[in-house]
């Protein structure tokens, strides 16, 4: 299996987490190997076969030592201060898990020398490097948000049009006009009484009325 088949199979499990209504922080087991998994075929190398392996993750074409950090929510990445000699290059991935989509981006590629003039005062043992310190992408207009593909379901409620796409987001029509859908999929799950879930995204709302619905 290449890294991108273990990619896309890992961002499937992640979002069938969230459509079940998992929480983010329950799910991080899937965020760290799509980060690892990601950079390994960023940096073209392959992880290391030894689990656990101290202060760093793989080791890049220049048989520099890398240190992957992945993050969804957090405001930064801690690495050990007692470890950090055994890093060479540090780079950090970012999730986007926006309700729709799950992006994942290289936010941060620096040698440990450049971490360490940019990273926070050491706190309880570990180094902190801050968001800011990060270049993130960004975000897509807000018309090219409802092109997600094509559309296999839909469910008419008064006015308004749920539509389900292959990528497994949900948009509504209203007046023929595409919106989000989270605030309608809120509405008619409380009209079904179905039940309300830790993690109501519009993918979970979605799975949640079209699952009852049978569609």
């Amino acid at each position: 299996m290449s890294y991108r088949t273990y990619i896309a199979a890992s961002r499937a499990a992640y979002i069938a987490g969230i459509e079940a209504g998992i929480a983010p922080q329950e799910l991080r087991a899937h965020t760290g190997v799509i980060g690892e998994a990601f950079v390994a075929d960023y940096l073209g190398v392959k992880l290391s076969a030894e689990n656990n392996q101290h202060g760093f993750d793989l080791i890049d074409t220049d048989g520099l030592r890398v240190s992957v950090k992945t993050i969804t929510t957090s405001t930064g990445v801690d690495l050990k201060e007692s470890t950090i000699g055994l890093v060479d290059r540090v780079v950090v991935v970012w999730l986007d898990t926006d309700e729709d989509e799950l992006g994942v981006h290289v936010v941060y590629d620096a040698s440990v020398e450049q971490f360490l003039q940019v990273c926070a005062a050491t706190y309880r043992g570990s180094l902190r490097l801050g968001r800011g310190a990060m270049s993130f992408p960004e975000r897509s207009a807000a018309a090219k948000k409802f092109e997600v593909g094509d559309v296999i379901a839909t469910h008419k409620d008064g006015d308004v049009v749920i539509r389900k796409h292959v990528s497994g987001s949900f948009t509504a029509l209203v007046d023929g006009v595409p919106m989000p859908a989270r605030q309608y999929l809120l509405g008619i799950r409380d009209a079904m009484n179905l039940p309300d879930k830790a993690n109501n995204t519009t993918r979970s709302l979605g799975a949640q009325v079209f699952g009852a619905l049978g569609k």
